[in-house]
């Protein structure tokens, strides 16, 4: 697979556009629509989304590495996909049926659909090979990306209107607002019906590996790549600071939707507006800041985002300005697409290439388990902060805060608990060495 595939190739759409329909999943579902049904609707506190999240993370990351050797040798990835994207699919839709008495149900059904949608990932990736090769892979992967965002964009406001009744204030016919339990069916709807052209155009190649599967020798490779990073300085302090951002990072894409909705008082379009806002931002930030990484040294653009996040998340707590919340949220999509651009790119350069696939594979199990710990410490500082609760009464009486904004003290403290997440990872990142290519910059 020589030849150079041109982006609108059928196999090639049919493979990006399926990281277009499962960001509508992850935006409307994991982001937007169902913590805030729980916690406003429902009136549950934030125990009963993000506790569930991180047993589906647990599980997910206690899986990965098994899911990912099936991955290597099997020819049916497009069948184990397709099962869990239905499964996934499926448990959201039936969310959509569950009485608002039955909380239970909803959660063992958002677990079901949120393990789904990450255990399907390793045999998405590996389709990838299946439809390009070599440096082209890498663009078309890019290319995928892009269209994860637009498909948060576009799976935002084509589920609007089953939310809202209305389409950023103009009312669409035949169409009522059924609250945020109304995105429930027609994100399960959206996802599968853009996740069919993979499933359809996409031709599974042949594997390089054949024998019997060893389960138990993904779990010793992990061990084997852990103990590997002594071998390369700089390669372990690395991951463990890329664990405490990306746990913090996760968290704010978990929690924003419901923080624009009790702290700042936005409105279902204005939640909309900004986070649409936010992403797209995001797609800028990672043009923006990759090329900056072409002339800059990785190691002092990562530093300079890291504290370009944590400058951002203060000032998120410190103000309820709009105007500037509003600036917040494009230089917040910014970072966030510059974490992602830099991070790669920057453990790639601090091992050997021959080596890649090892600590890559290392690097998303991080990323997973640390998804884990994250909405845990959230939840937690938020349960402790509450007014109702000693901690809560102690902190509204010693700062004298007023019966206006002592409800939004258990979120001020959450965001407050995710600087000092990012404090820990900018401490042991500070060590970390200058990569190869940009040490003589």
């Amino acid at each position: 697979m020589n030849v150079k595939q041109p982006i609108w190739k059928k196999d090639v759409l049919g493979w990006s556009l399926y990281d277009f329909a499962n960001t509508i999943y992850s935006m409307n579902i994991v982001s937007l629509y169902l913590k805030r049904y729980i916690v406003e609707d429902l009136g549950k506190d934030d125990r009963y989304f993000d506790i569930p999240f991180s047993v589906s993370m647990l599980f997910a990351a206690l899986l990965l590495p098994a899911l990912g050797t099936i991955s290597d040798y099997s020819t049916k990835k497009k069948i184990f996909l397709f099962l869990f994207t239905l499964s996934c699919c499926s448990a959201v839709g039936l969310m959509a049926l569950v009485p608002s008495s039955f909380i239970l149900g909803l959660i063992v059904l958002f677990i079901i659909a949120n393990f789904s949608y990450e255990a399907g990932q390793p045999f998405y990736n590996s389709l990838l090979y299946s439809v390009a090769d070599g440096t082209r892979a890498r663009f078309i992967s890019g290319f995928g990306v892009a269209l994860g965002y637009v498909g948060s964009v576009v799976g935002k406001v084509l589920v609007m209107p089953f939310v809202t009744g209305s389409l950023f204030k103009i009312d669409i016919p035949f169409i009522n607002g059924y609250g945020k339990e109304g995105a429930f069916l027609p994100t399960a709807v959206l996802f599968f019906l853009f996740a069919i052209p993979l499933f359809i155009w996409v031709k599974e190649l042949p594997v390089t590996k054949t024998g019997k599967i060893n389960f138990w020798q993904s779990y010793r490779d992990i061990i084997n790549s852990l103990k590997a990073t002594k071998k390369y300085p700089g390669v372990f302090r690395f991951l463990i600071a890329d664990y405490f951002i990306e746990d913090a990072v996760t968290t704010v894409i978990l929690n924003i939707g419901i923080y624009c909705s009790l702290v700042l008082g936005f409105k279902e379009m204005e939640i909309s507006s900004f986070l649409i806002i936010s992403t797209v931002s995001a797609v800028f930030g990672s043009f923006i800041m990759g090329k900056i990484a072409e002339k800059w040294s990785l190691r002092n653009l990562l530093n300079a985002i890291i504290w370009g996040w944590i400058l951002c998340l203060i000032l998120f707590v410190i103000t309820d300005e709009k105007i500037i919340i509003w600036v917040l949220g494009s230089l917040v999509g910014i970072l966030l697409g510059g974490l992602w651009t830099t991070t790669r790119p920057m453990l790639a350069e601090l091992v050997p290439r021959e080596e890649l696939g090892k600590f890559f594979g290392l690097f998303s199990l991080s990323g997973r388990a640390a998804a884990v710990i994250g909405p845990l410490i959230w939840t937690t500082v938020v349960y402790f902060f509450n007014a109702e609760r000693t901690l809560g009464r102690l902190t509204i009486t010693l700062f004298n805060i007023n019966d206006d904004n002592f409800s939004k003290l258990p979120y001020k403290m959450g965001v407050l608990s995710l600087v000092v997440v990012m404090f820990f990872g900018l401490f042991i990142y500070r060590k970390v060495p200058h990569t190869q290519r940009n040490s003589d910059d």
